[in-house]
């Protein structure tokens, strides 16, 4: 491989390519709405990544360069930047970002902002704040979350996002890990150099704004979402239930009045949110050591709660019907995303035959605990004889 100061035809033909490429990059971004107030910071980390990643002559030079600096990281990541990947790739590009100066200097490819204070200021709070979401959407992931838990999740975010303004406000940026370290790095080199967070704390106040705005439904309900917990202690009203169509609110008033006036059954609760508790300890202390096929083999949460209300008498059947109808509530889209996932590994090309009954088969045992008897199917099929 040629050293990374030597001019090749080649690379200068790569050169010119680079940048005529930035050129209709930079004339999209231009003509793009972002939707969020970061995206001109994302868009030009994209197309770095892309200018290096996306050609071989340039990912391998800049790898080559990495191992020069003995940057112990292998190159950039290169994905979608969706989701949770965006805090990974913002991650190893804050990593390499001296060595990604240096490259861009030496392709000719000028990015003076890569050098501001000001953009750089955003990179780093964007980077933090991608971080704290990426906690966020972890919690609200997996199977057998019910809408209790994932109401919770929400709402301790909105809380952390107030202390966050906090934070900015007055400069401590005791939860922007990177932030506080960029700022310590730029005060040592200039002391006198004086930092304006309010900016920052703007953004975030946003951002709780929007979070608010697009889960205050959520928070007009949440009395509905302890019922499947907390039944005893319920004091719902009719707007409560209006979402759930058929319940008799004469019949669910008196059924709630059985249901508080029974020892036995307000046991049983008990019973269900102390196993809620263990569950929820398990699933902390597992999160905590990176065991993420063990906390798979806890039993779901939703499983628990639905086995306590079947295991009420038939008189309880209005509470039953309530109870199922906030279980099945999708307070995520994960089983969604789930079901297209498989849906797209078994629609394959390697199927040469795959038939409606086959694929709703193969959906059923990909998305469901369904464990088919063999022994019984094996009964009711045809044996072949020996001729």
């Amino acid at each position: 491989m040629l050293p990374l100061h030597q001019n090749t035809p080649r690379e200068t033909a790569e050169r010119k390519r680079a940048k005529s490429y930035l050129a209709r990059c930079k004339l999209a971004s231009s003509n793009s709405a972002y939707g969020s107030k970061f995206g001109e910071v994302m868009s030009l980390v994209i197309r770095v990544i892309n200018f290096i990643v996306a050609r071989a002559l340039n990912d391998r030079q800049f790898k080559t360069l990495l191992d020069e600096v003995e940057n112990n990281h292998p190159g950039l990541l290169h994905s979608n930047v969706r989701g949770l990947s965006r805090g990974k790739v913002l991650s190893r590009f804050a990593a390499c970002l001296n060595e990604i100066r240096t490259f861009l200097e030496m392709k000719g490819i000028e990015h003076p902002e890569l050098a501001e204070t000001e953009w750089l200021l955003k990179f780093y709070y964007l980077l933090d704040m991608t971080e704290h979401l990426n906690q966020l959407n972890v919690k609200m992931q997996g199977i057998g979350n019910t809408v209790l838990s994932l109401q919770q999740a929400v709402f301790a975010f909105e809380n952390k996002l107030e202390l966050f303004i906090m934070d900015l406000e007055t400069g401590r940026l005791l939860h922007f890990e990177k932030l506080s370290q960029f700022k310590d790095a730029c005060t040592a080199s200039e002391p006198i150099q004086n930092f304006d967070f309010h900016q920052l704390a703007g953004f975030t106040s946003s951002l709780l704004q929007s979070f608010k705005a697009r889960f205050g439904e959520f928070r007009e309900h949440t009395r509905l979402s302890k019922f499947i917990t907390h039944p005893n202690e319920c004091s719902l009203n009719t707007a409560d239930l209006s979402y759930i169509p058929g319940v008799s609110i004469r019949d669910f008033e008196a059924e709630v009045a059985d249901l508080k006036a029974s020892d036995m059954w307000v046991n049983k609760f008990k019973s269900l949110n102390e196993d809620l508790e263990r569950i929820t300890r398990q699933k902390a202390e597992l999160a905590s050591k990176h065991m993420w096929t063990e906390m798979k083999k806890l039993q779901p949460e939703d499983q628990l709660i639905l086995k306590t209300w079947n295991a009420l008498p038939v008189t309880y059947h209005t509470l039953q019907r309530v109870s199922i109808a906030v279980l099945t509530m999708f307070g995520s889209t994960y089983a969604c995303e789930q079901s297209f996932s498989h849906l797209k590994n078994i629609k394959s090309n390697l199927w040469s035959r795959l038939t409606d009954e086959s694929l709703n088969a193969c959906m059923k045992l990909n998305l469901t605990k369904y464990q088919p008897d063999y022994k019984d199917i094996s009964k009711s099929m045809q044996h072949q004889k020996s001729h």
